[in-house]
């Protein structure tokens, strides 16, 4: 796909017939047969009026790659003045209409990943490349959303990277210098294992290409070929990255919005139950006055320690089992291992404070067990010794049920779980015992590396 690609021409006859045709013209069409004595009506089948103003037409090339068309047409007169034949000009018009479909892919798309879903899609069907992937820039790091003919295995060794100039992947490392980074795969020394995963794709190169909007890293789209681009094929292609930039620009706006506004949902939910819950301290207070400066100056909370989160957690919940003549034992290990959001301070009370209400015992006692795995990840299980859960109802627990938002109560559990949603994690019950709901829940919190 070439930005400014040459015209083809050809001359009809006054039947129809094409009696001459050019190189370009022949390059573009002879797979199909269509040359001197072919009709004209045969370039595109089922076509009405081929010279409409404006009008666009799709074919495909000897490999099945779509392409666009415009068509012009000029008469040739004879001596006399009589019309003879028709001089008709065709362009090329694929990479345009390519740009035009992104765009209008920024208005239909639901999010970044969906865009860059439908973008490679349109891509793998236009272009020659042997496979896509495209990356978000978030947080420091490019997060690899959508990707067309990668393998399974060469996805997993390149789907979160720094970004960073000694990035172990070449989208960190254009995610940081901004310079769109080209490459023979017989000069590819960062990681064999990536470099097995591409050759086995047949690829010789692989062109890594920032996505820059106003000055903004919004993401990096990856191409891997088995030949060289050409200086054409690479202007086209940076055309395409700049589009795709801008669209990916605006996902990103919708998105940063819509979690502001989940955010303050959020927000406002544990801010009213800190403010009605008088077993809270001044401590709370400032927590929640925290998330009133965070919605107004737009900015990310400050992590905390895990065990700082816990320890105000449960000494809020002992004050609450105090008031109802109950006695909370909290015993913990690994706390030491995470930082987390000071949201989980409110999550941890929220699940201490139900082990605490719903306990028939007047001790009550929880297990707070923290560990983590290679990836990063850390599990965070939290025990009770109360009355359980049983399995039909481990699921309902964590639904926010409408008329009961009315009063903000509740919904503590909840909360929890768009606490931990917030952050890329995952929450669900289990029973303390194995097999036997009615000797305790397990409430158990899977938090994705940096959350």
């Amino acid at each position: 796909m070439e930005l400014m690609p040459a015209d083809g021409n050809c001359i009809v006859a006054q039947d129809d017939t094409i009696v001459w045709c050019d190189k370009t013209f022949s390059e573009w069409f002879s797979h199909r047969g269509i040359g001197p004595g072919a009709k004209l009506s045969q370039l595109f089948p089922g076509a009405r009026d081929l010279f409409r103003p404006g009008a666009i037409f799709e074919d495909a090339d000897r490999l099945g790659k779509k392409r666009y068309f415009s068509l012009e047409c000029k008469p040739i007169t004879g001596l006399n003045g009589e019309k003879v034949s028709r001089n008709v000009r065709i362009r090329m018009v694929t990479l345009q209409r390519v740009l035009i479909e992104i765009s209008r892919l920024s208005t239909q798309a639901k999010s970044p990943k969906e865009l860059f879903e439908k973008v490679l899609w349109l891509m793998r069907e236009t272009t020659h490349y042997l496979a896509f992937a495209g990356y978000v820039a978030r947080d420091g790091r490019v997060e690899l959303v959508s990707s067309k003919g990668w393998t399974e295995k060469l996805k997993s060794y390149v789907s979160l990277q720094d970004i960073a100039p000694d990035s172990m992947s070449l989208a960190g490392r254009t995610a940081y210098h901004r310079q769109q980074i080209v490459m023979a795969m017989k000069d590819y020394a960062l990681s064999p294992a990536v470099k097995s995963a591409i050759n086995k794709l047949g690829g010789e190169y692989i062109v890594v290409t920032p996505l820059v909007d106003q000055d903004r890293l919004v993401g990096v789209l990856t191409v891997i070929n088995d030949k060289a681009l050409t200086p054409l094929d690479s202007e086209a292609l940076q055309s395409i990255c700049g589009q795709v930039a801008v669209s990916l620009s605006v996902k990103l706006q919708e998105e940063a919005a819509a979690a502001r506004a989940d955010d303050a949902v959020l927000y406002a939910n544990l801010i009213e139950r800190a403010m009605k819950d008088k077993a809270l301290s001044k401590e709370w207070e400032e927590a929640a006055s925290g998330l009133v400066r965070s919605l107004n100056d737009n900015a990310a909370l400050r992590s905390v320690a895990l065990k700082e989160a816990f320890s105000s957690a449960a000494s809020a919940a002992a004050q609450i089992a105090s008031a109802s003549g109950k006695k909370l034992n909290v015993k913990a290990t690994g706390l030491d291992l995470l930082e987390v959001s000071p949201l989980f301070m409110f999550a941890a009370y929220e699940v201490l404070k139900n082990s605490v209400q719903h306990s028939t015992s007047s001790l009550v006692e929880a297990d707070v067990r923290v560990s983590r795995d290679r990836s990063g990840t850390c599990r965070i299980e939290i025990s009770d010794n109360g009355p359980g859960i049983p399995d039909e109802f481990k699921g309902e627990v964590f639904r926010q049920y409408k008329e009961i938002m009315k009063e903000c109560k509740g919904i503590g559990l909840y909360l929890v779980k768009k606490i931990v949603n917030k952050y890329g994690g995952r929450v669900w019950i289990e029973d303390r015992v194995h097999g036997d709901h009615r000797k305790g829940a397990k409430v158990v919190i899977m938090i994705p590396p940096k959350a």
